[in-house]
């Protein structure tokens, strides 16, 4: 079984590049909806325990409801400062998938396929984002197996370092995962996102993306 780390920004920072668009209590919201339809994908999903990163009550109390297991940032210092402290507590021999809280569009096959059962020792699995940059779900067989490298070009980073350590790398494109959320454009495209969900369903009650679906 695969596990699952997911860091969660604390709320009062989240979404900046939104501020323009969203108060910080329009943020809030948002990113607490998208976490619920990632872990609602989760629930149905096949993997092992869902490790939950964060320094928010209110990031708590939604993860508990989904019976994740939680890890209290006492100082946050970054998000691959938290990535770290998630896999860290996933046990030695365990796979595991790092997967953002702003992908609210993932369905339960884009997890099939990250996880599925590795076909090499040592395997390292990237689903990129739509701007072929980021990383928006990284699969390592084991949870010492690279150093993660979130920001703005990870995919390259995380692509280098399974090359430096001679790791069977391969990057999956997975339409549910490909649609982060993190621009004007970005919000708009899931008011109007066919699936549906918690996010959509709290965008479509914003006043400014009123009649978007």
């Amino acid at each position: 079984m695969t596990d699952v780390v997911i860091p969660i920004k604390g709320l009062a920072e989240a979404k900046e590049r939104l501020r323009h668009v969203l108060s910080p209590d329009e943020r809030a919201g948002l990113v607490l909806a998208m976490l619920r339809d990632v872990l609602t994908t989760l629930r149905r999903s096949d993997r092992g325990d869902i490790w939950l990163v964060a320094s928010d009550d209110a990031v708590f109390d939604l993860g508990a409801g989904f019976g994740a297991r939680l890890l209290r940032e006492t100082s946050p210092s970054g998000y691959n400062d938290a990535v770290s402290l998630g896999l860290g507590a996933v046990p030695e021999a365990t796979s595991v998938l790092i997967l953002p809280g702003d992908v609210p569009l993932v369905q339960p096959e884009d997890i099939a396929v990250l996880i599925e059962t590795p076909k090499a020792t040592g395997e390292l699995r990237i689903a990129p984002d739509h701007l072929g940059r980021g990383t928006n779900g990284l699969f390592l067989s084991s949870p010492n197996l690279i150093q993660p490298s979130f920001g703005p070009n990870s995919l390259h980073d995380h692509e280098v370092a399974g090359k430096r350590a001679g790791l069977p790398t391969r990057q999956l494109a997975l339409p549910g995962l490909a649609q982060d959320i993190d621009t004007p454009e970005d919000l708009t495209h899931l008011a109007r996102a066919p699936i549906g969900g918690a996010a959509t369903d709290f965008l479509q009650s914003i006043r400014p993306f009123e009649g978007a679906a």
